[in-house]
């Protein structure tokens, strides 16, 4: 969807989240979850997404949809 290390990482985050189930989180589970939220924000930052152009004003909350 994005290119790059940002899929990947998005990816991995949504992977362990699914395969970790509807359980409680341990110490160690929640560690690691920190860490891959930590490189998908790191990858977020450093991703180049461009803003699609719209037709016609746009205003309020349709401003956060559109981009």
């Amino acid at each position: 969807m994005y290119g790059g290390s940002l899929d990947h990482a998005n990816a991995a985050l949504r992977a362990y989240v699914q395969e970790h189930g509807d359980r409680p989180w341990t110490a160690e589970e929640l560690a690691e979850l920190a860490r891959l939220r930590a490189r998908w924000t790191a990858a977020a930052r450093g991703a180049r997404v461009g803003i699609r152009p719209v037709s016609g004003p746009v205003m309020g909350a349709a401003v956060v949809t559109a981009a």
